[in-house]
């Protein structure tokens, strides 16, 4: 029988989990994978593996929807008239039913540089119940197996933390998120997807008077 003290040190180590996580996910900028941050903090904690995987997870789904909210609410303010009226015809072609499915996917895989990722789906206004829920799920799944995995390796922990962690690897995860929402906002989707042509829209300057 558990003693109300452990189930207190228990719930303490989930909200931990669950703040650590959602503070590095709010943020674009490339942090070291959070996934490994929580698997050292199942190390060092002791504490069970899969509640800690659940409270990450949560934690990520937190961060990542506020992401994306964030970026919904800055994008109309930032962007031109013609770049936004580029995103909202993308945005159109990924409400309808068919590609919500493949967004769901992306958004669970979260491939690199997964910031960019939910900021361009916040930009293009995609429901941020869809966000969470699949943030939720893939995380689940990838922070489960990497808890599993790296328990056998405990002791590189801090050197992999360490190296995800240098100037450089995170200049490159900046330069990568950059990219990514630049060509979101430069290729012509209407020419892309109706003519099958890539065309990146032309910057328009104004004319000296």
């Amino acid at each position: 029988m558990r003693s109300p003290g452990s189930d207190y040190r228990r719930r303490v180590e989930y909200l931990l989990a669950i703040g650590i996580v959602a503070g590095m996910t709010i943020t674009p900028i490339p942090l070291p994978p959070s996934w490994l941050v929580l698997a050292y903090l199942s190390l060092e904690l002791g504490g069970n593996p899969v509640g800690l995987v659940l409270a990450g997870a949560l934690g990520a789904a937190i961060g990542r929807t506020a992401l994306a909210a964030a970026a919904r609410g800055l994008g109309p303010r930032v962007l031109r008239p013609s770049v936004q009226a580029n995103v909202d015809y993308l945005a159109a072609r990924l409400h309808r039913p068919r590609a919500t499915a493949g967004v769901a996917v992306l958004l669970a895989a979260s491939p690199p540089p997964a910031g960019a990722l939910y900021m361009a789906a916040g930009i293009l206004r995609v429901n941020l119940a869809l966000v969470a829920a699949s943030c939720f799920a893939g995380r689940a799944v990838t922070y489960g197996i990497g808890v599993a995995l790296v328990g056998s390796a405990a002791g590189e922990i801090p050197d992999r933390l360490r190296d995800a962690a240098a100037p450089w690897s995170i200049a490159l995860g900046l330069a990568l998120a950059a990219a990514v929402l630049w060509l979101l906002v430069r290729i012509a989707w209407r020419t892309l997807l109706e003519e099958r042509r890539l065309r990146l829209r032309a910057r328009r300057t104004q004319a000296p008077a």
